[in-house]
């Protein structure tokens, strides 16, 4: 519910204030070095099959922006090797890092129809509007984190009065057996 609240607002931002409509976010798995898709705004509905992973070759803008920590604006998707498809008719687009304590964390890629769709002013505002999604979501992961272990907590604590109780009802049933046989 959370990551769905998280979503609609930042459609509601990248619409409403820095005016991008098409939008994705990809979290970097540090195990496996893929980047998952998070979220996503005005993108295809197949977007999350395509696989892609930090590295500067072979997986796309985003894999690049996540392997080299920067920013990334291509003005002609067409004339651009790193560019995979998104959208439709994409001409252009716009990559940023997701970081947080100066570590990538994922990757914020937005896409345009237009050609040279993205000034230096965009790849700014792009630059902070990803700190504060890379801190919205080292927050939701802390508090997903926090239930799970509150969750394990609670379960300990029950066991922990349940087994009293049972180890009297299995010394009970134990006595029962024995004096019936």
């Amino acid at each position: 519910q959370r990551l769905d609240l998280l979503e609609q607002k930042l459609i509601r931002c990248t619409h409403d204030l820095l005016h991008f409509d098409n939008f994705s976010v990809h979290v970097l798995d540090p195990a496996t070095n893929k980047l998952d898709l998070v979220l996503s705004g005005g993108m295809p509905g197949n977007i999350h099959e395509i696989p892609i992973y930090a590295c500067e070759e072979g997986n796309g803008v985003c894999g690049w922006v996540a392997a080299k920590g920067k920013s990334y604006c291509c003005s002609d998707v067409s004339k651009d090797s790193r560019y995979i498809s998104g959208i439709e008719e994409a001409r252009s687009c716009l990559a940023v890092p997701l970081t947080l304590n100066e570590k990538v964390i994922g990757v914020f890629n937005v896409e345009s129809n237009r050609l040279n769709a993205f000034t230096e002013d965009d790849r700014r505002f792009a630059e902070s509007f990803a700190r504060h999604i890379a801190v919205a979501l080292h927050i939701l992961n802390l508090l997903v984190t926090e239930q799970h272990s509150a969750t394990d907590r609670l379960a300990s604590g029950v066991m922990a009065e349940i087994t009293a109780p049972l180890n009297d009802i299995v010394t009970e049933i134990s006595s029962l057996v024995e004096d019936y046989i």
